[in-house]
């Protein structure tokens, strides 16, 4: 037998081999943490902001992207990512769904700090212990110099010594965001809190896209203002187990193994992450290989689900309805990739058109007037590129090419084939394919082939700052489109070649208003001379109600759509366009004899939209001051007088609806809650006083400087009554007291000189 020979160890080297095993076992297991576990440690709730009382939502699109804590979409049981990690080169980001967490009073809750707290630690790098304020916060300076964090507040140059770099606001300068990038690319950490929410409700936006998110979608992130709130939440984060459609990998296996099904309420969760996914990565990649394998989809399938007026895809039919959505999602991850090539979406020959093979393809030189600016009404966010039609439409999967002036390059000219740029997110079924069915490019060169899957009406996009005056474009490869423009168009040239123009679209056109309907409804239109002249009526009675000039700025556009985006709604208005539905109000509002005879409140009521004063109406006036513009065409351009809906078919059914109302216990919720009752408190003082008081309250309206507009809802019912007690000569305060429209006694006695006035039912 060996005797053993054990050789004594020193406790000093002993202690420090088992230190060092014990801090590389430590550092193993923080390794093998997920980002949630790491930034949620000894965090046990997550309080909504205080404030805003909500958060933005942030769309993942790889596979680096960890979800953190998520809040219930409203009025679903869907999650939404509210605070979001993942990966970019060697560093790191994080999207937090609100910027108020890094401020009082949010910031003073212990539980936020220490997210806070591990969020520095998960992103700090150990020889950087530096932070970089994008902009001035004093409660997180505070808060970071007593975490022994070195503070630099700059935002106009990266500092190389920093770790991390906190943005609270939003950073619109590309160069600034290149910056950006390569610090995070170079293993520094992007903190980012959204300003998202705050942008869009102070600004009372309907949309706004955040610059920034050019860098996050490079590490797989977007933030958008899809808010989840307080009461939805009981005012807390989730920080428990993330639902597999959050991220792509667990939805697919999830998917695979439940045969490409899901709950009916998630199916439109799966559609989202898949899509994400594939729209903004290659179709090379494994996971790409990998979906369009299972769904047997892709730009050269056949048997490809196309919704239609004869298929209608409800959304209810759930493996058909995740297949659709892949499909298209995998056509357009192809097209992005492949950007020249030739692929037909199958969809497209059903909506929006298939044009004939052997059409002839065209070369056209056009010139186009440049209609921008703003004309006092409702108008898109600037900068707005504003529609200009050509009479082209570009084919499905032809390669049709514009060839602009060389000094117009530098003018930021855009090409969009389509018109039809809707999503159906809030239908329960599809008719036709169910998303923005546009494209669009840059005019950044003398010559840009343009392609789109689905084909559509060729549009050039002017920015509403332009000072152009005319723009001349070389047209080649697209196919001609009824095109008929009141003055330049001839009637004889329209019923001999221009309506059989094989473009599945055309445009009726003046400078007041363009009308974009199917082809197939103006075949058999002798004179569309004739009907947009009473279209010119329509709008220059809309324009006179309205107190702005007759010569318009730009047109307004109505497009016809096989199916209407907005659920619950029959025609729908945006500060760009009004979309109609392609029925018998189609063929309606291209008949002049039929129009004049029988009118469209439908169409009539949309124009009224675009021209409504929305910065004075006060609440439950949305849907009734439109109507004022319906009846003025009414009564003014086709002579028909006040009385031409359903529920206002008489004055005499007016006045007893008004009386039954007196006597049954009136109030202003009742008011605000029934259009057509408000509506008829305007009809008494048309019917009795004339349009003069309205027009005159308009024409006061329109001359108040914005800075001036009355900003809360006790103030706008007060200028109301002023204005109209004004423009009448009448008191109106027992009027206003009888209908329980609350005025305030100042107002009251501020045209107590005039006699009082009341119709003669409310004698």
């Amino acid at each position: 037998m060996h005797n053993l020979h054990i050789k004594a160890v020193p406790f000093s080297i002993y202690f420090f081999t088992v230190a060092i095993l014990l801090l590389f076992n430590n550092q193993v297991s923080v390794a093998q943490q997920t980002d949630q576990q790491l930034i949620l440690r000894q965090v046990d709730k997550l309080r909504m902001p205080v404030g805003l009382d909500c958060v933005t939502m942030t769309a993942i699109s790889n596979t680096d992207a960890q979800v953190i804590a998520t809040a219930k979409a409203p009025g679903s049981n869907i999650s939404l990512a509210s605070i979001v990690s993942s990966r970019l080169g060697k560093g790191k980001v994080i999207v937090i769904g609100s910027e108020l967490y890094l401020k009082k009073p949010t910031l003073s809750d212990y539980r936020i700090q220490t997210l806070i707290t591990n969020i520095l630690q998960w992103g700090t790098v150990p020889s950087k212990k530096i932070v970089q304020l994008w902009e001035g916060n004093d409660e997180l300076s505070d808060f970071l110099k007593t975490n022994r964090y070195q503070i630099i507040t700059n935002s106009a140059t990266i500092n190389n010594q920093a770790g991390i770099i906190i943005l609270c606001q939003d950073v619109t300068a590309q160069v600034k965001i290149n910056k950006i990038e390569t610090f995070v690319r170079n293993g520094g950490t992007l903190v980012f809190a959204s300003p998202l929410s705050g942008v869009v409700q102070q600004n009372f936006l309907g949309y706004y896209s955040l610059k920034i998110n050019n860098l996050l979608l490079k590490a797989g992130l977007y933030n958008t203002f899809t808010p989840v709130s307080f009461d939805e939440n009981k005012g807390v984060l989730n920080m428990g187990d993330i639902p597999p459609y959050m991220n792509i990998n667990t939805a697919l296996n999830w998917l695979k193994s439940n045969n490409l099904s899901a709950p009916q309420d998630e199916v439109e969760a799966y559609a989202e992450t898949i899509s994400n996914y594939l729209l903004n990565q290659s179709d090379t990649t494994r996971i790409s290989r990998e979906i369009k394998s299972t769904f047997t989809a892709g730009p050269d399938n056949r048997q490809a689900i196309i919704p239609s007026k004869a298929h209608p895809l409800p959304k209810s039919d759930v493996k058909n309805y995740l297949t659709y959505r892949v499909e298209q999602a995998l056509i357009k991850q192809y097209t992005n990739n492949h950007p020249l090539a030739k692929i037909i979406n199958p969809t497209s020959k059903d909506f929006p058109g298939e044009v004939a093979i052997n059409a002839p393809r065209v070369n056209e030189r056009i010139v186009i007037p440049v209609q921008v600016g703003t004309q006092g009404l409702g108008e898109p966010d600037p900068v707005y590129y504003r529609w200009h039609s050509t009479g082209l439409y570009v084919a499905a999967g032809d390669v049709v090419t514009i060839t602009i002036n060389p000094q117009d390059v530098r003018q930021h000219l855009k090409a969009q084939i389509g018109v039809h740029d809707d999503n159906f997110n809030n239908v329960s079924e599809l008719t036709r394919t169910g998303y923005d069915l546009t494209t669009t490019f840059e005019l950044n060169k003398t010559v840009t082939p343009i392609i789109s899957p689905l084909g559509g009406l060729l549009i050039v996009k002017i920015p509403d700052t332009s000072s152009l005056k005319n723009i001349n474009i070389q047209v080649n490869g697209a196919v001609k489109a009824p095109y008929f423009k009141l003055g330049t168009t001839s009637v004889q040239d329209w019923q001999s070649t221009v309506r059989n123009y094989p473009g599945p679209w055309a445009e009726l056109i003046t400078d007041n208003i363009i009308l974009t309907v199917p082809s197939y409804r103006i075949r058999n239109l002798d004179n569309p001379e004739k009907l947009l002249k009473l279209w010119n009526e329509v709008m220059d009675a809309d324009a006179r109600l309205a107190a702005i000039s007759p010569q318009r700025i730009h047109p307004e556009r109505i497009i016809v759509d096989q199916q209407i985006a907005e659920a619950g709604a029959y025609m729908f208005t945006m500060p760009y366009k009004i979309v109609v539905p392609d029925d018998e109000s189609c063929a309606l509002s291209l008949d002049a004899d039929s129009l004049r005879i029988k009118g469209s409140w439908g169409h009539f009521h949309e124009l009224g939209h675009r021209h409504q004063f929305w910065p004075f109406d006060f609440g439950g006036l949305g849907e009734v001051t439109c109507n004022l513009y319906t009846m003025y065409v009414f009564d003014k351009v086709l002579h028909k007088g006040l009385y031409n809906h359903p529920n206002i078919p008489s004055k005499e059914a007016v006045v007893q609806n008004v009386k039954k109302y007196m006597n049954d216990s009136p109030s202003f919720q009742k008011f605000q809650s029934d259009p057509f009752l408000a509506l008829k408190m305007y009809i008494e003082i048309i019917e009795n006083l004339g349009w003069e008081p309205i027009e005159e309250v308009f024409k006061t309206y329109r001359k108040l400087p914005n800075a001036q507009y009355p900003k809360t809802e006790p103030q706008k019912i007060d200028y109301w009554f002023t204005c109209l007690s004004n423009a009448s000569h009448k008191n109106m305060a027992a009027f206003f007291d009888k209908w329980q429209i609350p005025v305030s006694q100042s107002a009251k006695q501020s045209v107590s000189q005039y006699p009082t006035w009341l119709p003669p039912e409310m004698q």
